[in-house]
């Protein structure tokens, strides 16, 4: 009996080692296990991280970026609304122009310049002597175009005949 004994003993000692080696085995499992499980974790945790990161980055240009249209949507409507006002002036100014150009026949808003005949004469031409220079033009009226040279005389070639006039009509025979 006894060397039964010692068998089942023997027996129950060999399965004891070999249920140590295997919770040895399964206890490495599981820390390998926990390792891994730990490092998804905090990969997880880093990727969320980095994510949300990233995303208030984004938020942040995103506002920026409106903040920045607005400002310039801003300067656009200023500068057009300096552009309707400069496009007004010069409206204004052209139909002031046109009036002008009306009322002393020139016709320069058509796009042909009428002026008459070019001037043929001037100081040492072959029209003669000139006879004494009339009396000075009455001063313009308040607001229309002066049409006379500085010093008086015709603006395109200095005759004092052709006073108030671009047809060149002088005394001179011009």
């Amino acid at each position: 009996m006894c060397e039964e004994i010692k068998a089942t003993v023997q027996k129950h000692t060999q399965s004891l080692r070999h249920s140590k080696e295997e919770l040895n085995r399964l206890n490495q499992a599981i820390q390998r296990l926990t390792v891994e499980v730990d490092g998804a974790k905090s990969q997880e945790e880093g990727a969320s991280g980095s994510a949300k990161g990233k995303l208030a980055w984004l938020e942040a240009a995103l506002q920026r970026a409106k903040q920045d249209m607005v400002r310039q949507l801003r300067e656009y409507q200023e500068l057009m609304i300096v552009k309707l006002g400069l496009d007004f002036e010069i409206a204004t100014y052209r139909k002031l122009l046109e009036g002008e150009e009306s009322r002393l026949g020139l016709g320069f808003g058509t796009g042909s310049v009428t002026l008459g005949s070019a001037p043929t004469c001037g100081p040492g031409s072959a029209a003669g002597a000139a006879p004494p220079p009339p009396p000075p033009p009455p001063p313009p009226a308040a607001g229309s175009l002066e049409t006379s040279a500085p010093g008086g005389g015709c603006a395109l070639c200095g005759s004092p005949g052709c006073v108030g006039a671009f047809s060149c009509t002088g005394p001179r025979g011009c």
